[in-house]
């Protein structure tokens, strides 16, 4: 054994969850004043890898070893019982109250249970994690699936590192800042301020949120106070630790108060301040002589919400979206109130006694339990089992219905002859371009790739089931670039909005390398977000709708179909939809009036008409759904654009449905 003195208890650690807590729940209540609440999460994280740390150092040094089974155990006893019970209490109420939020359950509560949801929206869901309309139930389970994640994983690695006799906690802990600071570079300057995919990443990836776990342990190898000498420990130094600690609570709340979860300065410098913030922090109140802002959050109403912290932010979430609880005050507060008591509830017959290992003893006492009461837990096991696979019904039907709608319709629209007449075929007057005399006839399903910018992206990702026949849609679309590769696009109400398109140089050659790569036969253009914009190279503006910008547009336009023409394909221009942006929270790009105005998107049309006009030349400009300008219930609707801009599942499904025979009849020049 190890007679060095053990950290113990430090509730200090729970005053720092309890205000972390609550402002991510504030965040979720939309509050207005705190955008920046979600920024509780990362503290969370740096306490996590401190404390984790420090229980296996000192492990480590009473035994001489990690048992990593039991480590791991000791884990699943804290979170897995309290997570299960949520999902199981979630999954009644969508199957039978808020049935809104069925598909969303049924498509999330594996990777949730996995805990691996954050790779799960990254991959696998349609919409950025800051959407608007995007209010999954069990969206705030990501934070839980990287700790969780960093649970399994750093032990290994923990137990590798000072199996090396070389490899001291000094040099340890310096690596870990060394690694931790890398990634917050690397999170800087991979930030694009208008590509929704890679924010998502930046935001929700285990790789790129390990900065605070790191650093958390960094501090939990490098600063152990408690084994100090108290004379070392001078009040001076106490109040000069406070005052760095009371400037790093400053510099989150500011942070908190000031940035939202897409926000150029969170990437760029919010989130490494907020983490090293919350590092001295936790510095600061472990030390065993803190005068203020150890006593602060030792308080004991800090330290009671602080040991209840996991549950409240397992339930707050579902609670506010099956309630609408964001809706109004009143929903509001019964939101909180409802969360606070099931919590309560939760954390007195379920955490605790899983914590205390209620299970094992349990286990351990069976040979002496009555028949009834060894078959006890089956049958809750039995019945929670049952649950989840009656609600999972009850959700698939759910599901199935409204699949079933989607496919009558889409059956009616995608049902064709599986070769399409080339020869002397009368186009629709959706379709203006060169002769519809084609060389080869088009056997189905069509090969189509789709190229543009984020609403490229949008509507390929967005493609509605059961069209695979039809259709096969490859995504070559490049996020925030359409045509313009230089200068910048100017927007926002006073022009103070600006998009460098430096980064898009080669636009052109990409889209024909996706073409070619999908072996397509049709390449869908779809541009117009950014195209809207004026643009200034060199400090002259291309005002749209004047000649020099007109003579641009045609000219960036016309690269990008010669290259799609060398590589083979059909070129279809879709018409630039009327735009009707909403302010996203947290949004890469804001609601710019440029994209609202529909002249600007006529005139952009007009052009698009001009260029596909001249007779065999295999472009084609295809009309969209008409409903973007001219129904207000649906050009408005969050559900079928996300932003106003971008397509979700029904605005891409409508968009289909408007072009698909418009593509079908397209001449096939291979």
């Amino acid at each position: 054994m190890n007679d060095r003195q053990q950290m113990g208890y430090a509730p200090s650690l729970d005053g720092i969850r309890a205000f972390s807590v609550i402002a991510v729940m504030l965040y979720h209540a939309n509050i207005a004043w705190l955008p920046g609440g979600f920024l509780g999460v990362e503290v969370f994280f740096v306490v996590s890898g401190f404390l984790i740390t420090s229980l296996l150092i000192e492990e480590r040094e009473s035994t001489q070893r990690i048992d990593l089974k039991q480590f791991w155990i000791r884990r699943a006893r804290r979170l897995l019982p309290a997570l299960v019970v949520m999902l199981c209490a979630t999954a009644v109420c969508v199957a039978f109250y808020a049935t809104d939020s069925a598909p969303d359950f049924r498509r999330d509560v594996l990777p949730s249970l996995g805990y691996f949801s954050n790779w799960w929206q990254i991959f696998a869901v349609d919409t950025p994690y800051f959407a608007s309309s995007a209010l999954p139930v069990l969206r705030h389970l990501w934070s839980l699936a990287v700790e969780e994640q960093w649970y399994l994983i750093w032990p290994l690695l923990f137990t590798f590192i000072f199996g090396a006799k070389w490899m001291r906690p000094k040099i340890s802990g310096a690596l870990l800042i060394a690694c931790s600071g890398a990634i917050m570079i690397t999170t800087a300057l991979r930030f694009a301020q208008d590509n929704e995919t890679r924010t998502n990443f930046l935001y929700l990836s285990t790789i790129t949120r390990s900065s605070g776990l790191l650093l958390g342990a960094a501090v939990a190898l490098l600063w152990r106070p408690w084994r100090k000498a108290p004379n070392r420990l001078v009040l001076a130094r106490s109040l000069v630790a406070d005052a760095l600690a009371i400037a790093s609570i400053v510099v989150i709340g500011v942070l908190m108060a000031t940035v939202h979860v897409a926000d150029a300065r969170l990437y760029q410098g919010g989130l490494a301040a907020t983490t090293i913030s919350s590092a001295v922090i936790i510095a600061v109140v472990m030390r065993p002589n803190g005068v203020l802002v150890k006593k602060f959050f030792s308080q004991d109403l800090f330290v009671e919400i602080g040991r209840r912290s996991y549950g409240l932010y397992l339930w707050h979430w579902p609670i506010f979206v099956i309630t609408h609880a964001r809706d109004s005050g009143n929903r509001l507060a019964i939101a909180f109130a409802a969360t606070v008591i099931i919590n309560e509830f939760v954390y007195r017959f379920v955490e605790i006694p899983a914590r205390q290992g209620a299970l094992g003893n349990w286990w351990r006492n069976r040979p002496r339990l009555s028949a009834i009461r060894r078959r006890l837990p089956v049958f809750i096991a039995s019945a929670v089992v049952a649950l989840l696979g009656f609600t999972g019904v009850k959700v698939v039907g759910i599901e199935a219905r409204d699949l079933a709608i989607d496919a009558s319709t889409a059956n009616v629209i995608f049902a064709v002859p599986t070769t399409v007449a080339n020869t002397g075929t009368k186009l629709t007057p959706s379709v203006v371009g060169s002769s519809a005399t084609s060389t080869t006839i088009a056997t189905l399903p069509r090969k189509m790739v789709i190229v543009g910018d984020s609403q490229a992206h949008a509507l390929s990702i967005n493609k509605p089931s059961g069209m695979e026949k039809t259709f096969v849609v490859t995504d070559g679309s490049i996020d925030g670039c359409g045509i313009y590769d230089r200068g910048v696009g100017v927007g926002g109400t006073n022009g103070n909005f600006r998009r460098n398109f430096a980064n898009c140089v080669g636009f052109e050659k990409n889209w024909a390398k996706s073409a070619t790569k999908a072996k397509a036969d049709v390449a869908l253009v779809v541009i117009g977000a950014w195209e809207v914009l004026d643009l200034k190279i060199n400090g002259f503006t291309f005002a749209l709708k004047t000649l020099p910008a007109d003579t641009m547009f045609r000219t960036q336009m016309q690269r990008g179909i010669d290259a799609l023409r060398a590589s083979g394909v059909t070129v279809a221009l879709l018409e630039v939809a009327c735009m009707r942006p909403v302010e996203s929270k947290g949004g890469p790009v804001p609601a710019l009036p440029q994209r609202g105005d529909d002249a600007r998107t006529r005139h952009l049309n007009e052009l698009l008409r001009e260029i596909a006009a001249p007779e065999d030349d295999g472009v084609f400009f295809v009309s969209g759904p008409k409903e973007w300008c001219a129904d207000p219930t649906i050009s408005t609707s969050l559900s079928y654009r996300w932003d106003g801009v971008h397509a979700y599942k029904p605005g891409a499904k409508l968009i289909f449905e408007t072009i698909a025979n418009s593509i079908l009849q397209l001449p096939i020049t291979k």
